[in-house]
């Protein structure tokens, strides 16, 4: 039985065999293919179509992620790019606004040649129902001392230092109530007392106090520091007159000035840190 299988085994292939033959043989003579062949290609022909087409789309897919990647890439370096350039562009303007700032102290100086200044930077405000203090980041460090006047860029007076520590000092502000200094109207140079008032502090006001009934003060006069006694220095921008009140007690007037600034907004300052006493 074994020998009768392996006999057929052998039969089949040697048939196989000599039906190869003949195809090739067939194909050759007729230069045509041969009908197995056909067969064999009409049977094969949509597998390798769909073969052909999950490989294209295979590598379509690889193609497109291969992009997307390139892409991420590229939209990172650009976004870094833009990041650099902002950043360039903020380091600019934080010089311009330094070199600006350091132009209008070399102006004050050249008007004010005995002034020592330091410039600091407005780190807290305080401003509460009776007071108006900032603090700057300033302090016995760096040579500041109680009563020394701080001013703005232009020259404007801003307080003057309440509080010193070693890092940073307090300010008492032109508007609040503790606030007092001699005073001159520029242009009559009417002497007078510039003060805090607790009425005015919420406008953003103070006062001009000790004006005589027959003043010749009017709206839109300068005020400035007057330099009496020798604790600020004389010639220091305070404000204008925005009005002109009579007293309760019908002996004197005063005037509502409107501070050159504005104690909210401030943030860069100069302290008068020594300056030679004019009388």
């Amino acid at each position: 039985m074994k020998n009768l299988f392996s006999f057929r085994v052998v039969a089949a292939f040697i048939v196989i065999i000599l039906i190869c033959l003949g195809l090739m043989v067939y194909s050759g003579a007729t230069g045509r293919s041969n009908p197995v062949s056909d067969g064999i290609g009409v049977v094969m022909a949509p597998l390798q179509k769909g073969v052909t087409k999950v490989a294209n789309v295979i590598s379509q897919g690889r193609a497109y992620f291969e992009g997307y990647d390139a892409l991420e890439e590229e939209n990172a370096e650009l976004k870094k790019k833009v990041s650099e350039l902002e950043q360039k562009e903020r380091d600019a303007d934080i010089a311009l606004e330094e070199n600006d700032r350091l132009r209008s102290l070399l102006g004050i100086q050249e008007r004010n040649r005995s002034f020592k200044l330091q410039t600091a930077e407005v780190i807290a405000r305080s401003p509460g129902e009776w007071a108006t203090t900032i603090s700057l980041d300033k302090g016995s460090n760096q040579g500041i001392a109680v009563n020394d006047l701080v001013i703005t860029e232009e020259g404007n007076m801003v307080g003057y230092v309440s509080n010193v520590a070693p890092t940073y000092c307090d300010v008492t502000t032109v508007i609040d109530t503790n606030m007092q200094a001699g005073a001159l109207v520029t242009r009559t140079r009417e002497a007078a007392i510039a003060e805090g008032d607790y009425t005015l502090m919420s406008e953003g006001n103070l006062r001009l106090s000790y004006l005589e009934p027959d003043s010749d003060v009017v709206i839109g006069d300068t005020v400035e520091t007057s330099g009496r006694g020798g604790v600020f220095p004389k010639g220091i921008m305070i404000g204008t007159i925005e009005r002109v009140v009579p007293e309760d007690n019908g002996i004197s007037n005063y005037a509502v000035i409107k501070p050159f600034v504005n104690v909210e907004k401030i943030t860069n300052v100069a302290i008068i840190t020594d300056f030679e006493v004019n009388e």
